[in-house]
């Protein structure tokens, strides 16, 4: 962001030289030809980049932003019998989650009572009722 500023201000001390230049050719004054510089150049690109960028962070930033604190907000009011899906894609049911430690206790297999403890921020997903019903979670379409 400093290096974006920084270019806006060299292109308006730029513009102000050349207008100073166009100024003393008018009144009859000796005027230096200056050969035409990159910001001079520059100053017709510098909207079009700054609508890029400002593109790049309504379309791509901001999503991933919102999207992060979704998830981070989930794990914070993960609680017991929550169906979750690690990175791994490990299906499993919450059976202790702490919030002042970084792992969480899931149970994978019923019948054998296995269960296993992970970070909570390897927890990608957590499952809702809708998720269980449509078949999501299991790889049913």
């Amino acid at each position: 962001m400093d290096y974006l500023l920084a270019i806006c201000f060299s292109v308006l001390a730029q513009t102000q030289t050349t207008t100073s230049s166009a100024a003393e050719a008018a009144t009859g004054e000796v005027a230096v030809d200056a050969a035409p510089g990159f910001f001079s150049e520059m100053q017709y690109m510098l909207p079009a980049m700054l609508a890029i960028m400002v593109l790049y962070f309504l379309l791509m930033v901001r999503p991933q932003q919102q999207e992060q604190s979704k998830v981070s907000e989930k794990l914070a009011n993960l609680k017991k019998n929550d169906r979750v899906v690690t990175a791994g894609g490990i299906l499993g049911t919450v059976v202790s989650s702490r919030e002042e430690s970084d792992y969480t206790t899931i149970k994978i297999d019923e019948s054998s009572n296995t269960k296993m403890q992970i970070r909570t921020t390897s927890i990608v997903r957590v499952l809702t009722d809708e998720d269980q019903k449509s078949g999501t979670a299991s790889g049913k379409k």
